[in-house]
């Protein structure tokens, strides 16, 4: 330490000022090095973690979900900034890590373990780190000795050694129960509630769905004994679903009713995450493996990732704005004005812009389309007589209904609003088929039923409601 000392004395004197600045300008460029090199990616199960350390008053700790924002703690009072980043979520594996689990509570206790031998390795890395870049340094810096070298690498690194441990003994971990939140997490209370319960629900969810995957069978061959619609042969089948939230269970119901009725296209009117990140948008690929082709008009919660990633799959096409023809059908559909933006809700003159653009290219079509697809139906309300079949989602409310002339049907919500679906548990899954029957001529197949599907996960009941829409149907001619 006098050593030490003595050295301090000596580059104080003013015959010594470049040495000052020198050993200034070193522990500038270390401390910005550190900051810089000094993160850590980290596999904690299914999630993957970014972390790392920032200078910056006041100290705090961050846990960052891009692009919905952050959540924030003062944690402790050295100036530095703790940030924890999710960069993605194996779905897949997090699914495959659930099954079978009866206490929720000891999964999420189970991923301490990991996330402190991350931690353990990170300060090992901080050290080692610390260590390199004091010899580094040092050596741009003009020392070209060994034992000056080894000496600046020493005090990197019992430097860094210092830090975290006044860092471990200032560290308040009840701050980390009051955090505030920032962006689209302000909501975060109300999220973090919901997903306690959906974790508490899990273990009797699991069961039911299977109770449920046997019933969807059983309905299968109970659909096959109804009464006769027409023509069976040469029936076409479309499926229409809609406000999925990032619920994978969803695409499990889905896949059961493509496979089971024999579906010729599935039609999304939208809502398939909640925020439209691209975390999110790893629930998208289950699409892949339906075996048919998929159309998808992207609602108020989907964004421009979103789009983006459903684009990638060869059955899949996006129906942001124009015609889709399918086997003598063609459908028109028109995104949800949020959807192109990053927000999920638009201002009212925004959303009364869009519907007046949506009518006016709707009276520019040449011929009048079989099918309009969209996700809010007030965005279509001022065509609603003008088209003989309308699908729409958003109010998560299934419905059938003729109306002015026209036949319009809500599939509901198909995966029972997601997360804010436990807080009603009036919400089901549901979707709807509808059956069309090809003509003779070349006019375009008629929709002669829709099957509105609903089933209750947590009590296993399954019901099919069948509208026969008549050809003669005065409303319709």
């Amino acid at each position: 330490m006098k050593a030490v000392y003595g050295r301090l004395k000596e580059i104080r004197s003013p015959g010594n000022i470049p040495a000052l600045i020198k050993l200034l300008a070193g522990a500038v460029i270390f401390m910005l090095l550190f900051q810089w090199l000094g993160g850590m990616r980290i596999e904690c199960g299914p999630f993957q973690l970014d972390l790392s350390l920032a200078w910056g008053w006041p100290g705090m700790s961050r846990l960052v979900l891009p692009p919905l924002g952050e959540a924030q703690a003062d944690t402790h009072h050295l100036p530095l900034i703790i940030s924890v980043r999710l960069d993605r979520i194996d779905l897949p594996l997090l699914q495959n890590e659930l099954i079978g689990i009866t206490n929720p509570h000891a999964y999420l206790t189970s991923l301490i373990p990991r996330l402190r031998l991350a931690g353990c390795l990170w300060f090992i890395k901080s050290l080692l780190m610390g260590g390199i870049l004091g010899f580094v340094i040092a050596w741009f810096l003009g020392k070209k000795d060994y034992r000056s070298l080894l000496r600046a690498s020493g005090v990197g690194l019992i430097g860094i050694l210092l830090l975290l441990i006044f860092l471990i003994l200032d560290f308040d971990q009840t701050a980390l129960q009051n955090p505030r939140y920032e962006g689209a997490l302000e909501a975060a209370p109300l999220t973090l509630n919901l997903i306690d319960k959906g974790l508490a629900y899990l273990p009797e969810l699991n069961a039911k769905l299977t109770t449920v995957a046997g019933n969807l069978n059983q309905m299968v061959d109970r659909v096959g004994r109804l009464e006769t619609l027409g023509d069976v042969e040469g029936e076409l089948k479309l499926l229409h679903i809609s406000d999925i939230h990032n619920h994978p269970a969803a695409f499990d119901f889905v896949k059961r009713v493509v496979d089971g009725f024999g579906v010729d296209l599935v039609i999304d009117t939208g809502d398939l995450t909640d925020y439209g990140t691209e975390l999110e948008t790893e629930i998208s690929s289950k699409i892949k493996s339906l075996g048919v082709k998929y159309l998808f008009i992207p609602g108020n919660h989907d964004s421009p990732e979103v789009v983006k990633k459903m684009r990638q799959y060869k059955n899949v096409t996006v129906l942001q704005r124009g015609l889709f023809k399918f086997k003598g059908l063609k459908i028109w559909g028109w995104e949800d004005p949020a959807a192109s933006g990053k927000r999920i809700t638009v201002e009212p003159e925004v959303f009364e812009k869009a519907a007046a653009d949506f009518k006016r290219n709707f009276e520019k079509l040449e011929a009048t389309p079989d099918i309009v697809a969209v996700h809010n139906r007030e965005l279509a309300s001022d065509i609603v007589n003008k088209t003989p079949l309308l699908l729409s989602g958003h109010t998560h409310r299934p419905l059938i209904k003729i109306e002015e002339g026209a036949v319009y049907i809500n599939a509901g919500t198909t995966g029972a609003a997601g997360l804010r679906g436990l807080e009603n548990p009036s919400l089901h899954y549901s979707l709807a088929l509808l059956h069309f029957n090809q003509t003779e001529n070349n006019d375009a197949p008629k929709l002669t039923a829709v099957d509105l599907i609903r089933i209750d996960s947590f009590n296993g009941k399954l019901v099919l409601e069948r509208r026969v829409i008549p050809r003669d149907d005065p409303e319709r001619s």
